[in-house]
C-alpha cells in the first residue's frame, strides 16, 4: 500500500535523552464503513490531535520528547492488510498533515488494538523514562478479528496498566460502558454519531491529553528511582480523564472551585442559582457579570447575542485562571427561560477547556455521555 506518511526511521531517528521522559502518544482509529460520513471530523480530530502533541513537545521541550503512532483499521477483504500503521513511533516534529481515511469494511477492534499495543510494548519496555498514552475511537463492536479475543486483550491492558499506560476510549453506536469494562479500559467518552458528537470526542480528548502532559511535565524527576517513576507514570494515567460533569446539587466548594450561574445585568441575584449564590459563596448584589466572592456570574437575559458574548467572556476568564475550577450551572434554562439546546451550543469553546465542568444535559446537547 502506498502510504506517504510511513517516514524514513533514517532520516527521522531521534535519540532519547535520558534526562526527558520519552512520552509515546498511540491513536487507534476505527475505519470501518460505518465512520462514513464522518471523514473529515475524523480527519480533523487526529490532526487536532497532532498539533496537541506539537505543542506540549514545544512548551515542555525541556522534559519531556514526544512520538505519535497512528493505526487505522478495518477488514475489507485481501486488497489492504486490516491494520495500517500510517505514522510508526515517530518523532512528532517530524509527522505531517493526515489526510489518508476512506472508511470501508468491518472492525476488527481487537486484532487492531492487540497488535499495536504489543509493537509499542517491545519498543519502549526496557526504557525507564518511556510512558504510553493510547487512544482509541470506534463507531462500532468488534466483529473481525482473527487473533485476538477479549479476554487476551484485556490481560495486555491490565497488564500495560500497571506500567503506567494511560488508556482512553471514545465510542459511539454500541454499548460503551459494557464494552470498556470488558476491556479493562477507565477513560471512556460515547458520542453521538453525527459531526458534533465526533467533534467533540476529540476536543474533549486532545484537552485531557494536554493536562496529562502538563503534569508529567511537572512531575517528571530524571533522578528519580525506576520504582518513583512508575508510580508518577499511574498517577497521572489514573488522572487522564477528569470529572467535569457539574454536580446536580453544589452545597460545598473547594478552595479553587467556582459556582457559576445565570444572572441579569442589574445584579440583582433575587431567585434561583443567583440568590443561592449570594447566600453561599459571595455573590454581590449589583454586580451582573464576573467573579464575586467563590462564583461567577453570567448576565442571562435580554438578547441572546449579548448571552453568548457573555458566556465567550467566561471561557476567556477560566482559560486563563486555571488554577480554578469552574462548576456550570445550568444558566439561562431556569428563571431566564432559555431552552438548554439553544445554551449549550455557546459553551461548544469550553469542551477544549480542561477546568470547566458543565452540566450534564449541556454535554447531552454537545453529542457526549461523559462518565463519572
Amino acid at each position: 500500500m502506498n502510504n506517504p506518511f510511513k517516514n524514513n526511521k533514517s532520516e527521522n531517528q531521534q535519540t532519547a535523552d535520558p534526562k526527558k521522559a520519552q512520552i509515546y502518544n498511540l491513536i487507534i482509529v476505527d475505519e470501518s464503513g460505518s465512520m462514513s460520513g464522518l471523514e473529515r471530523v475524523t480527519i480533523g480530530g487526529i490532526n487536532e490531535t497532532i498539533a496537541t502533541i506539537k505543542k506540549a513537545q514545544k512548551d515542555f521541550a525541556d522534559t519531556q520528547q514526544h512520538y505519535l503512532t497512528l493505526v487505522c483499521f478495518d477488514e475489507r477483504g485481501d486488497e489492504v492488510p486490516p491494520i495500517r500503521t500510517h505514522i510508526d513511533a515517530e518523532p512528532i516534529s517530524s509527522v505531517g498533515t493526515f489526510e489518508n481515511y476512506c472508511p470501508n469494511g468491518c472492525t476488527p477492534l481487537y486484532d487492531a488494538m492487540g497488535e499495536s499495543l504489543t509493537t509499542l510494548h517491545e519498543r519502549i519496555k526496557d526504557d525507564e523514562n518511556a510512558s504510553a498514552v493510547v487512544t482509541v475511537i470506534t463507531d462500532g463492536l468488534e466483529n473481525a478479528s482473527r487473533k485476538w479475543t477479549g479476554k487476551a486483550l484485556r490481560s495486555l491492558i491490565e497488564q500495560l496498566k500497571e506500567e503506567g499506560w494511560s488508556f482512553s476510549y471514545m465510542g459511539s453506536c454500541h454499548d460503551v460502558m459494557e464494552v470498556t469494562m470488558k476491556l479493562s479500559i477507565d477513560h471512556i467518552m460515547e458520542f453521538d454519531h453525527d459531526v458534533v458528537g465526533a467533534s467533540n470526542t476529540w476536543h474533549r480528548d486532545s484537552s485531557s491529553k494536554r493536562a496529562y502532559f502538563e503534569r508529567m511535565h511537572h512531575d517528571f524527576n530524571p533522578c528519580s528511582s525506576r520504582e518513583e517513576k512508575m508510580a508518577v507514570r499511574q498517577a497521572n494515567a489514573r488522572a487522564y480523564y477528569a470529572n467535569r460533569i457539574t454536580p446536580e446539587w453544589i452545597d460545598h466548594l473547594e478552595a479553587n472551585e467556582v459556582f457559576v450561574f445565570g444572572s441579569n445585568e442589574r445584579g440583582t441575584h433575587a431567585g434561583g442559582a443567583a440568590a443561592y449564590a449570594v447566600k453561599n459563596f459571595g455573590a454581590v448584589v449589583g454586580q451582573g457579570e464576573g467573579m464575586q466572592g467563590q462564583s461567577y456570574a453570567i448576565p442571562t437575559t435580554g438578547h441572546f447575542g449579548l448571552l453568548a458574548q457573555a458566556v465567550q467572556r467566561f471561557i476567556d476568564y477560566a482559560a486563563y485562571h486555571t488554577d480554578k475550577r469552574f462548576l456550570v450551572t445550568q444558566v439561562g434554562c431556569g428563571n431566564a427561560g432559555r431552552d438548554v439546546r439553544d445554551v449549550a451550543p455557546l459553551f461548544t469553546p469550553a469542551v477544549k477547556i480542561e477546568n470547566i465542568s458543565l452540566p450534564e444535559a449541556f454535554w447531552e446537547v454537545l453529542g457526549l455521555k461523559m462518565f463519572r
